[in-house]
């Protein structure tokens, strides 16, 4: 089956609770806190796999979280990290983030085999009641709770990477082009829209591969959405040239006269459609092969003459039926691969030699990631909300049952001035409190 749009939820690994724990051991009666630290959470991260071809995987399972980290244990042991997640998707994938209101936001792209993206954090594993000893504090009878892992939906969009794509109108040969120059076998019947899903083959040529892709049928109107539409005009956006394959058979009127119009009507029509789609694929390099040429003998030459005159350059004018000029239609393509290939190692690299030229800016640190930072802010039903990732953080990480746990908690939210605010906010009034996600109004 192939998949090539996929939405996923994906969910960082919590990360494990820290231990309460003392030293129990003969002829030391004054053993102090030992217990360790919860692990930390796995991470979930998509890697480019060159096996993977379609987005299948995600069909049917549409969730995956990474392994929790392990509990802390008593003398001093930590709990074990949780592994972490890789998620295999095919090069040429497309990642973006959904909010809540559906609204995506690009995150970056899989293109070349072993690419590797972070998509969701795990949790961090809680302190054991050993890492909260002082001066004042010799005993804590307390630890942190686990955090959890980072929620997240994700999109995934597969534009197919091929170095050639082939285009044109339905029915005009491109599935059993593909199907005689590689090892593809595609359905191929004489009806519109034979071939639904875009079809990948491998051409070997000289001790030299590469591969070819079917693009299904374009018709007028695709950029809009008719026909096939969009579903698969983003999958010419990876190829890199376009072999444009015209039909001759279109061409032939009664009389076996030649109407040269159609033909220049037919590229002229899928040409706007690319244009409209995004304007940069019309920039692509394009090569017009004429098939079905054993239909016209040697009137093809003439035929190329009248389509040269309307600014149609043919490339090459092959038949796949009789396998007239498949070999040399196959070396001419490696040729053109080649030069397209080295065309983008040279601006990969451009890219590259202007990103090492930027100059880094230093920053200090930024408030956010400061326990003190905070915004607070009124509900529509008058409850206070407290914001702040620091803050967020230690919040779901305390143990609200816990009474030392809970002092804690506001020895902290006085000392950055919280409590005070929110006081004074509130007054006598009984009003919700969260902070995050978390409500504690009810242990201020």
């Amino acid at each position: 089956m192939f998949v090539d749009e996929a939405t996923i939820e994906v969910r960082g690994g919590h990360g494990g609770r820290g231990c309460v724990g003392f030293r129990r051991e003969k002829y030391i009666p004054k053993g102090g806190p030992n217990g360790g630290d919860g692990g930390r959470g796995g991470d979930v991260y998509l890697v480019a796999d060159e096996n993977a071809d379609t987005l299948s995987d995600f069909a049917s399972r549409k969730k995956f979280e990474a392994p929790a980290g392990g509990f802390g244990l008593g003398k001093n042991c930590n709990g074990k990290d949780g592994q972490d997640l890789f998620l295999k998707a095919p090069p040429g994938t497309v990642v973006s983030s959904v909010d809540a209101n559906g609204k995506r936001t690009p995150w970056g792209d899989l293109e070349t085999h072993g690419d590797t993206m972070l998509i969701a954090k795990g949790g961090r594993g809680g302190y054991g009641n050993a890492h909260f000893t002082s001066s004042t504090r010799q005993a804590p009878d307390f630890a942190e709770l686990g955090e959890p892992g980072e929620a997240q939906t994700i999109v995934l969009d597969l534009k197919l990477v091929a170095d050639i794509g082939i285009i044109g109108y339905p029915s005009v040969g491109k599935s059993t082009l593909i199907s005689v120059i590689s090892a593809a076998r595609p359905k191929i019947a004489d009806y519109p829209f034979t071939t639904l899903v875009p079809n990948l083959g491998v051409v070997n040529v000289d001790d030299r591969t590469y591969v070819v892709c079917d693009i299904p049928g374009l018709i007028e109107g695709a950029s809009e959405g008719k026909g096939l539409g969009h579903e698969f005009l983003r999958h010419i956006e990876r190829c890199g040239a376009l072999l444009h394959l015209l039909d001759i058979g279109r061409a032939l009127r009664e009389g076996q006269t030649l109407d040269v119009q159609q033909l220049i009507g037919d590229y002229r029509a899928i040409r706007s459609e690319l244009a409209a789609y995004p304007p940069s694929l019309a920039e692509k390099r394009e090569l017009v092969v004429l098939n079905k040429a054993d239909l016209v003998g040697h009137e093809v030459t003439s035929l190329q003459r009248a389509l040269g005159k309307a600014g149609i350059e043919v490339f090459l004018s092959i038949s796949c039926a009789t396998r007239n000029n498949l070999d040399q239609l196959t070396k001419k393509l490696l040729r053109v691969v080649l030069e397209e290939r080295k065309h983008r190692e040279l601006v990969h690299a451009d890219h590259q030699e202007q990103q090492k030229k930027v100059i880094p800016v230093l920053r200090p640190h930024l408030r956010a990631d400061r326990m003190g930072a905070y915004r607070i802010a009124r509900a529509t039903d008058d409850s206070i909300l407290v914001f702040g990732k620091r803050l967020e953080q230690f919040t779901v990480m305390t143990d609200f049952g816990n009474e030392g746990a809970v002092r804690r908690f506001r020895d902290v939210i006085e000392r950055v001035g919280l409590l005070k605010a929110i006081q004074r906010i509130k007054g006598q009034q009984e009003i919700p409190v969260y902070i995050g996600k978390v409500r504690v109004d009810g242990y201020l």
